[in-house]
């Protein structure tokens, strides 16, 4: 039986593009800590640590949501290669023998990975070389929260270099992201390709099996 993955390749690709937009905002937070540190007080402080806190919970929720949909559509787009008559496990498969077709997606893929590793690399580059600061920024919150008086220029110098680290790991990431809904939407498509293709043979030879399940 074949089974349906347009809706799991959506909620993925919901699920990825959320989590992207959450990189961004997380990359630029500083500036949300320096808009806090020109106008001292709790209120503009605690805006900033709200900013933080759904930044990260939105990144969580939405790696969450997109990691379990990209399993259940891995999951049945791996199971459906059979019902294909593909005796291959690698989704990728299911875009047929085109060799151009084929090269293209291979090459998608190899993108992918080498995306999601440069992230995870400049990610932990980023971290490593931001520790040094880490406490200098906790007290420039702190006196900004507090209401006294910041130097603008270490704070602008501290908030800007965490920046310039965030930000090479984020657009990786967002460039990963926009990776996988592309081959997700080409492996999605050229199942559908596959099954309307069977249906239209069972149409001209109701002798031919097979069930198109939900």
């Amino acid at each position: 039986m074949i089974r349906a993955i347009s809706h799991w390749a959506t909620v993925t690709q919901l699920g990825l593009a959320a989590a992207a937009l959450a990189q961004l905002v997380i990359a630029f937070l500083p500036v949300a800590d320096l808009w806090a540190v020109h106008h001292p007080g709790a209120e503009s402080a605690a805006l900033a640590a709200t900013l933080r806190v759904g930044a990260w919970t939105l990144t969580m929720l939405s790696a969450a949501v997109a990691f379990a949909a990209i399993v259940a559509w891995a999951g049945r787009a791996r199971a459906n290669l059979a019902a294909f008559g593909i005796r291959s496990r690698r989704i990728t498969d299911s875009v047929g023998r085109d060799p151009a077709l084929r090269r293209r997606v291979t090459a998608l893929v190899w993108l992918l990975r080498a995306a999601v590793a440069a992230g995870a690399v400049a990610l932990v580059l980023a971290w490593a070389a931001g520790r040094d600061n880490a406490g200098e920024i906790g007290a420039v919150r702190g006196q900004a929260r507090a209401g006294h008086p910041v130097d603008d220029a270490l704070a602008g110098h501290l908030l800007g270099r965490q920046l310039v680290l965030n930000l090479p790991a984020a657009a990786l990431f967002v460039l990963a992201a926009a990776l996988a809904l592309l081959l997700i939407a080409r492996v999605t498509s050229a199942q559908y390709g596959r099954v309307a293709s069977l249906r239209a043979q069972e149409a001209a030879a109701p002798a031919i099996g097979g069930t198109i399940g939900a």
